[in-house]
Parts: C-alpha cells; sequence; structure tokens
C-alpha cells in the first residue's frame, strides 16, 4: 500500500530536476533570440517569428506526441525530444544568418513540444491517483520556475558575455538532463493499438482553454519584460523574474495540498485574482521594485493556477488517455503564449506597453466568467 502512496520516489525526483533543467536550457532563447535576430540585420517582424516558428511545430508535435506516449511510452519519447533540442541548440553555433536561425528554431519546436508532454506524462505515470493535485503540483512549480529562471539567466549572460556563451550554457544544460533522465524507470499503461492517432484529449480541452488564457499575459510578460523596462527606464528587468520565481515557490507550500483536499475552485479563483493584481502592479510600475512586487502577486497566482488545471485535466482523462491529455493542455500554453507574443504586441503599437498590459487582464476576466460557469456547482 505505501509503494502506491508514496510521491518522493527517485523517478519523480529526477523528472521533476530534468523539468526545471529543460525549461531554462530552452527558454533562455525567449527574450534572447529575437536580440540576436535583430543584430544579424532582421526585421522587427523576423524577430517576433523566432516565438512563433517553434509553436507552430510544438503544438503540432504536441498533439501527435501525447497519443505516441500512450502506446510506447513516455521515456523513449522524452529522450527523443532531447536529441532534438541538443543538435538544434548545437546548430546555433554555425546559423549566422535570419533564416537560418528561424529554420533551427523550427525544429526546435518539434522537440520541444515532444520533450514536455513526454515528461509531463511521466510525471502522471508516477504520481499517487490519491496525491494528484500535489504531485502535479510539484510539476507544475518546476516548470514555472523554470520559466521565471531562464529570463534572469540569459539578461545576465547576455549583459556579461555572448550569445556564443548562452548556446553553450544551454548545451551543458540540456545534455546533462539528457544524461539524468536516461535513468528514470516510468511505468507504461496498457492500451489497445488502434492504430490511430489521437490528436486531442475531448476532456482536457477545456482546462487546454483556460490554460490558453491564462498563457496569454504570461506570453507578454515573457516576450515584452526587456522592451518594457526600457519603456519605464528600468535596466534590471531581471528582478521581476526572480520576484515570480519567490512566490511560484511559495505557492507549492499550500497549492497542491489544497487541491487535494478542498477542490480546484479554491486554489483556482484566488490564483487568479492575484495574477489581475500583479498585471495592474505591472502596468503602472515606475521602478525596479514595483516590478518586483508585481511579479510576487503574478507569480503567487500563476504558481497556484496553472498546476490545479493541470491536475484537473489529468483527472478528467481516463488513464490510458493522459498522454493525450497532457498534450492537448500543454497546447493551450502554446497557443496562449503565441497569442500573448503577437497579439499584444499590436497593441502595444498603436499605444504603450503599460496600455498593453492592462489589455491583457481582458483574457484573465474571460476565464473566470467561463470558468464560474461551467464548475460553480462542482466546487
Amino acid at each position: 500500500m505505501e509503494s502506491k502512496t508514496k510521491l518522493w520516489t527517485k523517478d519523480y525526483i529526477f523528472l521533476l530536476i530534468g523539468s526545471i533543467f529543460l525549461y531554462v536550457g530552452f527558454m533562455v532563447f525567449m527574450p534572447t533570440l529575437p536580440t540576436q535576430i535583430i543584430k544579424l540585420g532582421g526585421s522587427q517582424v523576423e524577430a517576433s517569428l523566432a516565438v512563433g516558428v517553434f509553436s507552430v511545430v510544438a503544438l503540432l508535435m504536441r498533439s501527435i506526441s501525447g497519443s505516441w506516449n500512450d502506446r510506447f511510452g513516455s521515456k523513449m519519447l522524452i529522450l527523443i525530444g532531447f536529441l532534438i533540442l541538443i543538435a538544434t541548440t548545437a546548430s546555433f553555433y554555425i546559423s549566422t544568418v535570419v533564416l537560418a536561425l528561424l529554420a533551427v528554431r523550427f525544429i526546435q519546436g518539434a522537440g520541444w513540444g515532444i520533450s514536455t508532454t513526454s515528461i509531463a506524462t511521466g510525471v502522471s505515470a508516477i504520481v499517487p491517483p490519491n496525491r494528484t493535485g500535489e504531485g502535479i503540483g510539484f510539476y507544475g512549480l518546476t516548470t514555472a520556475l523554470g520559466m521565471s529562471l531562464a529570463p534572469v539567466v540569459a539578461i545576465l549572460i547576455m549583459n556579461y558575455f555572448s550569445f556564443n556563451t548562452l548556446i553553450t550554457f544551454a548545451l551543458v544544460i540540456l545534455v546533462g538532463t539528457f544524461l539524468l533522465l536516461s535513468q528514470v524507470r516510468i511505468k507504461q499503461e496498457k492500451v489497445k493499438k488502434t492504430g490511430k492517432i489521437q490528436l486531442f484529449e475531448k476532456t482536457a480541452l477545456l482546462p487546454a482553454f483556460l490554460c490558453l488564457l491564462m498563457a496569454i499575459p504570461l506570453g507578454g510578460i515573457q516576450t515584452f519584460m526587456m522592451v518594457y523596462g526600457t519603456e519605464i527606464h528600468v535596466e534590471n528587468t531581471w528582478i521581476y523574474f526572480l520576484g515570480q520565481a519567490i512566490t511560484i515557490l511559495l505557492s507549492r507550500l499550500f497549492a497542491g495540498r489544497l487541491y487535494d483536499t478542498k477542490g480546484h475552485f479554491v486554489v483556482v479563483v484566488p490564483g487568479v485574482f492575484a495574477m489581475i493584481l500583479g498585471i495592474l502592479l505591472l502596468s503602472f510600475a515606475t521602478g525596479a521594485w514595483m516590478l518586483f512586487f508585481a511579479a510576487l502577486a503574478f507569480g503567487l497566482g500563476y504558481g497556484m493556477t496553472q498546476p490545479a488545471l493541470q491536475a484537473l485535466t489529468i483527472d478528467r482523462a481516463a488513464p490510458e488517455n493522459k498522454g493525450a491529455a497532457n498534450g492537448t493542455f500543454l497546447s493551450g500554453m502554446d497557443i496562449g503564449m503565441a497569442i500573448g507574443s503577437f497579439g499584444l504586441s499590436i497593441v502595444a503599437t498603436y499605444s504603450n506597453y503599460a496600455v498593453m498590459y492592462r489589455s491583457a487582464i481582458l483574457a484573465l476576466v474571460l476565464f473566470l466568467v467561463i470558468y464560474w460557469m461551467v464548475f460553480r456547482k462542482t466546487k
């Protein structure tokens, strides 16, 4: 009985560590690759494509690899995804023209889609059923933490070293993580092999759409924070991501257990309100400390809401469809990040970045309306 309820196994811990380093090793290029493209003579549109092109192929690969996870097991897919990421990251050394960088980024999206979906599915297979909220919550912590730490590391490396140094850093991280995850054992659910690829899991569509709405402001923050810092005359924008990482960590002290004992309603609703408060503070920021306090609020809300939604996705899916469910859910994240990067930039073009962030609150208001209408009777 103990083995069925034990959460902190070696394999679970390795997957959590691997998830943090995966997000750091990949996300360091989110705020820096657009800058590198402009340095090579690319336009603002081409710089924006650095964010968008990988999202397109990642979305497709999530849909396919979720079903592959259910059929062939997560470990093999994790390692294949990492090999693609390692090869494409190394290719950045020799990609000295804009078109080459964008082509590599496109292929890199395949590795990203496969590896993230497969790690999420592996975690779902290892977590005990009665500790889903806690287990998926700590996994959600690793993804959010990696996304918060990556810009801090990337900005510091670019400020003091070079883009090639950043590539080397990412390669060391990815290769080390590949070796770590090669030691993981993940039990595979027995499923019927129908020969059909399940592109999405129906039970995950609603949580995925809510995740999409939540990811829109996050995409704007991840992509435009350095530019926003220039607008409000703050150089040390990395302090925002540091604050975000702190409260994401703190949220794990209570959010997962609260999900398991009280349900998702008492986690998600306060979490979304905290995100709205964080964005409001961000949009009125005039200095580094205001950025930091905005990050504390947004990070707390995101650290509560995203893992709760993912745990809800796993709870709603049949055991043999967890891979497809994870793929569907994470696809919502990719689409939301892409909308946040491209759509919000249009708002900023015709106004400013402060107004852009305030407009992103509309996505969270729509989130609350839909969530309340669907789940108010099943708290």
